[in-house]
């Protein structure tokens, strides 16, 4: 287990920081990969919102329970690593899966077609990458709470972090990365920034390992 970066809180924080942030930029490039295709109305805004909670949901709990089982750090920047990877690919695979999901249910679904049809394609193209990023919380609490003493505090601050790149999440695609580069890339930015995170986990875990093995060499 990689102790001395767990020692870090503020690394962990930020961790939970721009899973917050990240979250909420997916949920809007969303309304914007789906909008050509379902428009961008109310029914369409519930199902995404709808499918989001859905997956944050299954993530805590799962979260919470590998965390307890194996609290090992490794896990969990791994789970982010796929999450990044999947959102980074989801502006060019995603418009596929919806149009196929569109062109297979338009033949066996004759009533409320776009309710169906929004709601499937927001399973397979979303709920996967976030439900991994669901299991950061819990994760997290477990990692970063020392002492019963502080376990408040440190949940509090994880939940503030987490609502704080959020709030940043929701404003910055909306007004800054989207009407300047785009869809497409406001993915690929905050799919860097998710693995940007990670590589510094295990840069930092390596440099450790590296100089446990010289001080044993010593």
């Amino acid at each position: 287990m990689n102790r001395k970066i767990l020692k870090n809180k503020i690394f962990l924080y930020l961790t939970e920081f721009f899973a917050g942030m990240s979250v909420m930029a997916v949920e809007l490039g969303a309304s914007r990969l789906l909008a050509p295709y379902f428009s961008s109305s109310q029914i369409v805004w519930t199902i995404i919102i709808g499918t989001i909670m859905i997956a944050m949901a299954l993530g805590n709990i799962y979260g919470g329970r590998s965390a307890d089982k194996d609290p090992n750090p490794d896990r969990l920047y791994r789970r982010v690593i796929i999450a990044a990877v999947w959102i980074a690919a989801i502006p060019v695979v995603g418009k596929y899966i919806i149009l196929g999901v569109s062109a297979l249910l338009i033949f066996t679904v004759s009533n409320n077609f776009l309710i169906i049809a929004a709601f499937a394609a927001c399973m397979i193209v979303f709920v996967y990458p976030l439900f991994l990023l669901g299991t950061v919380t819990p994760s997290l609490a477990r990692f970063t709470v020392s002492s019963i003493d502080d376990s408040g505090k440190v949940v509090g601050t994880l939940n503030a972090s987490n609502t704080v790149g959020s709030i940043i999440g929701t404003f910055m695609p909306t007004f800054i990365s989207i009407p300047a580069v785009g869809t497409a890339i406001t993915f690929l930015i905050f799919s860097g920034i998710l693995l940007a995170l990670c590589l510094c986990y295990f840069f930092s875990k390596k440099e450790e390992g590296n100089a446990g093995g010289k001080e044993l060499s010593a």
